[in-house]
């Protein structure tokens, strides 16, 4: 009776002290180093930044921050949000032409949603990341799979880098053409990122 009590009461203050420990960390995109759209045409290349975004990561159970708490476990949550008139080139007739063919008079916002976290491996002093996630442009939803590299920096902070391959007609936009259809973009586009996240 006494060795049952003692264990229960040991079980008890156990299950107390990982609750107690085990939090939720969430995180906010505060700096972009690097957010762009790639894209060809049979004339030249082109590009585009996205100037504005806004973000929040959640990490789930996590006693310690480490490199190591990264699992396919930890990752409660990730949502982006994108405003289409943030996305921004050189040419203003570019900037233009990419708002409208992403229709963000009527869908101004793209948004992304982590779906699941497939592996995370770890070498090199970081993080990498396989995983799914939903996005939605131009009022089209599109599941996409994506390799993420992940670095934690001294601040505890976190950076995300990769680089994405996307095609328009996935979110059912025709690739743009220009001057009586002589100059045609390419369906492939490239979203290269490097991101920081903060725990505040």
């Amino acid at each position: 009776m006494l060795n049952r009590h003692f264990f229960t009461s040991l079980l008890a203050l156990l299950f107390i002290f990982s609750t107690a420990t085990a939090q939720d960390l969430t995180f906010n995109l505060s700096e972009i180093h690097q957010f762009k759209i790639d894209g060809d045409a049979n004339v030249r290349s082109w590009d585009a930044e996205i100037t504005e975004a806004d973000a929040q990561l959640v990490l789930t159970g996590v006693e310690n921050l480490s490199l190591d708490a990264l699992t396919e476990n930890s990752f409660g949550s990730l949502e982006i949000s994108i405003p289409v008139e943030g996305i921004e080139s050189d040419s203003r007739r570019l900037t233009r032409n990419l708002q409208g063919y992403l229709k963000g008079d009527d869908f101004p916002t793209i948004t992304f949603s982590l779906q699941q976290i497939n592996s995370v491996s770890h070498e090199n002093g970081k993080a990498q990341i396989s995983a799914d996630g939903l996005i939605n442009a131009a009022g089209v939803e599109n599941t996409v799979s994506m390799n993420v590299e992940a670095e934690l920096n001294d601040d505890g902070s976190i950076t995300f880098s990769g680089v994405q391959d996307l095609l328009m007609t996935d979110f059912d936009i025709d690739p743009p053409t220009a001057i009586m259809g002589t100059v045609r973009s390419d369906d492939e586009i490239q979203i290269i990122y490097q991101v920081k996240f903060t725990n505040e």
